[in-house]
């Protein structure tokens, strides 16, 4: 039996002087390279910064993520609860006062036990109902259209001009939502986004917005997804449906646009990978579950916070720690990840899409929307990335990982290959059996 005395003490954020910056996991040129220094320092979970001078715990190991995902008795996301209250942490232009709000904030991806599962129930049922060729058809539709404004210049951002436009456009229309409306709402969006804590203006003409569009989809009885919120029976009132609708808006378009963007990256600097692609040795698809492997849309996600007192590979998570589960690390963990990076090829046993009762409530939509939106744009372009593909500029975002801008030239439409030559059939209006499907 080895002494109590000499029993190792376990490891406290207290005594951690120096820490990585979250920030660096997303940001970084390698990802893998910080997340395997944090891995070999400090085992499955590392001491890190989320902000300077604002410490917490990233969860590097696959199994310790699954766990924390599915015990939301220990690890819940109230930030109400979080320890660094009252110290000062944050100062005023801090990008965190919104994720450790001091009040417990009211959408469903920061609500837990029993308001949880009263809330889950219409975001699913609202997403079910969507049907799934339609939003092919709109996303393919869109899609065309945004290209139109750029194919006759010869260069565009993808980012910019594309893989952050596309899915705000396609949430809008299967929300019911206006052209106007649509519009407006990115702009007020983007705008709290930039204004922070100062937002509160802009928040209540957003809520003003998207309430009134509640109340007007249960006047004309809609079946888009405002509609199945404006009348679901689980909700307490319409300032609840309009949260869950905002939240459902801003997730999906935001973890989309990483996800093309990031797909657009690997087959623009991958010839190892654009060449599988457009032979047709490799689907879209296979180059979209690269990425989740690769490299993942939401390497670190939205903080968790421990109840109580818990002990963790030798590191002593304490009451109202916050706990961020890092996806990318989990789905590269050796104990789970094989040495032959062609053997990810069509395993989706990847974490990307959470696990537990926090778990996307719509991936197969979500892949719908991706795929034909990376294949539309590679059907009618042949694009070029400008610069050296090893030095693309990564977005500071500590939670999604995606380029900051994606620059590239094309030849005018005239010189164009034929339509189709990726190898899919463009016409085809269903996004599943199509053959960028499985």
């Amino acid at each position: 039996m080895t002494p109590a005395s000499s029993v190792p003490r376990p490891v406290r954020l207290s005594d951690v002087a120096e820490r990585t910056p979250l920030v660096a996991t997303t940001s970084s040129p390698d990802a893998n390279a910080v997340y395997e220094r944090l891995r070999e320092r400090w085992g499955s979970i590392a001491p890190i910064d989320l902000e300077p001078g604002v410490p917490g715990w990233l969860v590097l190991g696959h199994a310790a993520a699954v766990g924390m995902l599915r015990d939301d008795h220990t690890f819940i996301k109230d930030p109400s609860i979080w320890n660094g209250h009252g110290k000062g942490l944050l100062g005023p232009g801090s990008g965190l006062h919104l994720v450790l709000a001091q009040a417990p904030k009211p959408t469903l991806a920061d609500a837990d036990g029993a308001k949880h599962a009263r809330l889950r129930p219409p975001v699913d049922d609202a997403l079910e109902q969507v049907d799934e060729a339609r939003a092919g058809a709109i996303t393919r539709r869109l899609c065309g259209m945004l290209i139109d404004r750029f194919e006759d210049r010869g260069r565009a951002d993808l980012v910019a001009e594309y893989a952050a436009v596309v899915p705000f456009l396609v949430l809008s229309e299967l929300d019911g939502l206006e052209p106007g409306q649509a519009q407006r709402l990115q702009e007020i969006t983007r705008a709290i986004f930039e204004a922070g804590a100062d937002a509160r203006a802009l928040t209540d003409e957003l809520r003003e917005i998207v309430t009134g569009h509640i109340a007007y989809s249960r006047e004309r009885g809609t079946r888009d997804i405002a509609g199945v919120l404006s009348v679901h029976e689980n909700f307490e009132n319409d300032l609840e449906r309009a949260q869950t609708l905002t939240a459902i808006t801003a997730a999906a378009t935001e973890s989309l646009m990483a996800w093309v963007a990031q797909t657009l990256v690997l087959i623009l600097s991958d010839p190892r990978f654009s060449h599988r692609v457009s032979g047709g040795r490799l689907h879209i698809d296979d180059a979209l579950d690269e990425v989740l492997w690769r490299s993942t849309t939401n390497p670190n996600l939205m903080p968790r916070f421990a109840v109580r007192d818990v002990v963790v590979d030798g590191k002593l998570i304490e009451r109202g720690d916050p706990v961020v589960v890092a996806v990318h690390a989990a789905n590269h963990d050796p104990l789970v990840q094989s040495d032959d990076p062609w053997e990810t090829v069509g395993n989706r046993a990847y974490l990307s899409f959470g696990a537990g009762a926090h778990r996307c409530p719509a991936p197969r939509l979500g892949r719908v929307v991706a795929r034909i939106a990376v294949a539309e744009l590679l059907q009618r372009l042949q694009l070029t990335l400008v610069g050296d593909p090893d030095r693309v500029e990564w977005a500071t975002s500590p939670w999604m990982r995606f380029p900051a801008r994606l620059p590239v030239t094309f030849p005018s439409p005239r010189q164009q290959p034929p339509y189709g030559s990726w190898g899919a059939d463009a016409e085809d209006d269903d996004p599943v059996g199509s053959p960028l499907g499985r």
